[in-house]
């Protein structure tokens, strides 16, 4: 397959063909299969080994697993997209510095509008992810900031909405939203439904928007990815103080 880049409407996308059906196949074992095949393990053998992983464990596995999977098969798109940065780097930095912007912005547009639906704003996500970060800072930041931008962004934007953005933009952009946006809920929604769970979905739409043009708007993954480390850093320096 060659190296070359396709593009769509101006949108370099260097994923070869085999890293894109790689690609699409883990975003759905990463977004629905990972947790049941980790949780089974440690369920079931784990325990013949003499040893049960904590959920901080199991999150650092589960972002770690993924990180190395996608760094060996999608080595030559993330390192293809990597030098689109170096060779633009100006756009990586306004991207970054708008976007932060633009999701500070957005988020409390959000936060100020589910007050009129919503009496308590505790997001079943977010809480646990509170509670964990207090409890484990370190390692949750290892999660937070250096693994989980890396895998969610050369999934959620590299793969969904690189893949789309050559078609159809606001294909890209409402594809990737949303699925970025169910991604952090569906264990909920699926477990527990309550109706307010679906407002919630709503305080994910500026964090897929925005990181989404991130991407656009600097040709380049490492955007959104630099983007998504600094929000979770951040919001989670914030839970930790």
């Amino acid at each position: 397959m060659s190296g070359k880049k396709r593009t769509g409407g101006g949108f370099p996308y260097p994923m070869n063909r085999v890293e894109l059906i790689v690609g699409w196949m883990y975003v759905f074992v990463h977004m629905f299969a990972m947790s049941y095949i980790l949780a089974a393990l440690n369920a079931w053998v784990f325990p013949l080994l003499g040893f049960r992983l904590s959920e901080t464990w199991l999150n650092l596995v589960y972002y770690a697993f993924g990180f190395v999977f996608l760094l060996g098969f999608l080595f030559h798109y993330l390192r293809e997209t990597f030098a689109d940065m170096c060779s633009n780097f100006a756009a990586t930095v306004v991207a970054v510095i708008l976007g932060f912007v633009a999701y500070v912005l957005l988020s409390n547009i959000v936060a100020f509008g589910l007050r009129f639906f919503l009496d308590n704003l505790t997001n079943p996500n977010s809480a646990a992810v509170n509670t964990t970060t207090k409890l484990n800072p370190n390692k949750m930041l290892v999660i937070g900031v250096l693994l989980a931008p890396v895998v969610e962004e050369t999934l959620f934007r590299g793969v969904v909405f690189g893949s789309l953005r050559r078609k159809n933009a606001i294909l890209a952009y409402a594809v990737s939203t949303v699925l970025f946006a169910i991604y952090h809920l569906w264990s909920y929604l699926v477990h527990d439904f309550q109706p307010s769970l679906l407002l919630y979905l709503l305080q994910y739409l500026p964090a897929g928007l925005v990181l989404g043009w991130a991407y656009d708007y600097s040709k380049t993954l490492w955007a959104p990815v630099f983007l998504h480390m600094m929000i979770n850093y951040v919001v989670m320096t914030v839970q930790i103080g």
